[in-house]
């Protein structure tokens, strides 16, 4: 009798909740009679939204949050406005030229290759993300519903970068070239499909590399070296692009058109076709071609969901050891406090594969520079610099430039995601946790500088006071630029992120902080070649002061700035 007044008691309680909260207890099994549709619709709305911040934007009642994000938005108005001019432009070129017809095929090529290569950076990270997996695990989920969810919000974001794209392009030319109602109808089924294959080929090696690296101990490392390989191959292939230009003969140069048609062809085929179709008005050719790239498209995400768990598993399993003798045990070190957060941050570092690929390109990519003025000669900047300006003046500001690029600084804040109250709980001076940052970003690059400052060296051969510049330039900017992304990542947190990809691609510390030091090197290079050669020296050693000086002041401001919340 009891377990019957408990199982009664217990379903009266269960009755008043509902009657209190109707609906709640039928959730799973609506869900469960909903069908796979029903599954996929609740994802998408889970990923969708909060796309681009604007749900946190919406319901937030910060006001300093909400300035700071009506001050990203002008931003990013700015760089929309700036993107649509420069896209007018060259369409407006190209139509003047008698080129009209190329136009579409030029813009979609473009389309396509940003968003591959951003694509194989985060694709991995994007569908194989962490947060969350044990809740879905749980629920009556399918796998094919968690992965379309996953793609259909980066088909988004990409449909949105070929709208900035393609939009701007589609208003010149409908202006002058005034065509017909169908290139409307063609323009817009074949803007739907622009993402497809680039993202088929992104999510591809993506899901290779993440499936590959999963299977290894340090999977960080392996994917984070995979995927480095895979930029350096593609940033090859299309530098071997200029290379055709002598493999045309004069009479293809006089069809201009034809030229071109030829040269994207080689690069990227699917935006020939798809182009053409759209500048003749082609429903038919365009029909096809968007029917080929959602086969495609569908067959990358079929094999997607086919391996989604097994290398979730690999990712997100493990095992622990208890087998250990208590005299394999080493002793205790002691460490000081600098050298001990240090390592700390270079634990968190390597654990994201994401964080590693986009902040380490740069000094791969420097290393590449100075080898390539090694054994390639100072010739081989023929095709990025005009060869008769001074190699020895420019390279210091463009490796530089190759090491400023998304420094580490700019987004180790932010990486610290919801673990952040740990850190600044710690019975130590914020002075100690930017300062094993900073320490941590100079470590990490120091390698990769030396390496390069020494073929570049060897491969211009300067004299004692170049020696000195070409050391010191490089050097001081990085430092600064260290400092810098800590500033700004300090005015730009971002701590409430669903995936590392938001924070180290998509945030305004990445952006500002990232790109800054990286810009101001291309300023300084600017100023290098404006100035006449007898005030060269007084330039970059004036540079190198202002530098040093900006390095201090941003140093000590942070320092005031933490001692506010700490």
């Amino acid at each position: 009798m009891r377990e019957n007044d408990n199982t009664r008691k217990s379903g009266a309680m269960g009755q008043s909740g509902m009657m209190e909260q109707p609906g709640m207890m039928e959730q799973p099994g609506a869900m469960e009679k909903s069908g796979a549709l029903g599954q996929f619709g609740a994802m998408a709305r889970m990923e969708l939204c909060n796309i681009f911040g604007l749900n946190v934007f919406r319901h937030t009642r910060d006001s300093k949050a909400r300035k700071k994000s009506l001050g990203l938005l002008c931003l990013y108005v700015f760089l929309l406005a700036v993107m649509a001019f420069y896209v007018g432009g060259l369409s407006y070129g190209l139509i003047f030229l008698g080129m009209g017809e190329v136009v579409f095929a030029y813009l979609i090529a473009i389309c396509s290759v940003v968003i591959f290569v951003f694509g194989v950076l985060k694709a991995g990270g994007v569908l194989f993300r962490r947060e969350g997996y044990d809740m879905l695990c749980a629920l009556p989920m399918s796998t094919a519903a968690v992965v379309l969810a996953r793609v259909l919000r980066m088909y988004v974001e990409n449909l949105g970068l070929s709208l900035v794209v393609l939009l701007p392009g589609t208003i010149v030319y409908a202006w002058i070239v005034r065509p017909g109602a169908v290139f409307y109808l063609v323009l817009l089924l074949g803007t739907l499909s622009v993402p497809m294959i680039p993202m088929a080929g992104a999510v591809l090696i993506g899901v290779f590399v993440t499936g590959v690296s999963s299977r290894m101990r340090h999977k960080s490392l392996v994917a984070a070296g995979l995927s480095i390989l895979l930029v350096l191959g593609i940033f090859w292939l299309t530098s071997r692009m200029s290379a055709l230009e002598g493999e045309f003969d004069l009479e293809m140069l006089r069809n201009a058109s034809a030229f071109v048609f030829t040269m994207l062809g080689r690069l990227y085929a699917p935006a020939v076709w798809l182009g053409k179709a759209v500048v003749y008005g082609d429903f038919l050719r365009c029909l096809m071609c968007v029917g080929l790239f959602l086969a495609i498209f569908a067959a990358v995400v079929a094999g997607s969901c086919a391996c989604f768990h097994q290398v979730c598993r690999n990712l997100y399993g493990g095992f622990a050891r208890h087998d250990y003798r208590k005299e394999e045990l080493g002793g205790l070190k002691r460490k000081s406090v600098l050298f001990s957060l240090c390592g700390r941050e270079f634990r968190r570092y390597f654990a994201s594969s994401i964080y590693v690929t986009n902040t380490i390109i740069g000094p791969v990519m420097g290393c590449v520079l100075s080898g390539m003025l090694l054994f390639l000669g100072t010739d081989s900047l023929e095709a990025y610099v005009p060869i008769s300006l001074d190699v020895g003046l420019l390279a210091p500001f463009l490796l530089a430039g190759c090491f400023c690029m998304m420094t580490v600084t700019s987004t180790s804040i932010s990486m610290e995601g919801k673990n952040w109250w740990i850190a600044r709980s710690l019975p130590l001076s914020a002075k100690h946790i930017f300062d094993a940052k900073i320490l941590m970003n100079l470590l990490l690059v120091l390698p990769f500088y030396l390496l390069s400052e020494g073929m570049l060296v060897l491969a211009i051969r300067p004299g004692i006071l170049e020696t000195v510049w070409m050391l010191l330039i490089p050097a001081v900017l990085i430092v600064f630029s260290c400092v810098y992304g800590i500033t700004v990542n300090l005015h730009f947190p971002m701590l409430n992120w669903e995936t590392e990809v938001a924070v180290v691609k998509q945030s305004a510390s990445a952006v500002l902080g990232g790109m800054g030091g990286f810009v101001l090197a291309i300023l300084c290079m600017a100023a290098a070649l404006v100035i006449p050669g007898e005030y060269s020296n007084v330039l970059r050693g004036s540079m190198c002061v202002v530098l040093i000086l900006a390095t201090v002041v941003l140093y000590r401001g942070n320092n005031r700035h933490a001692m506010a919340w700490k």
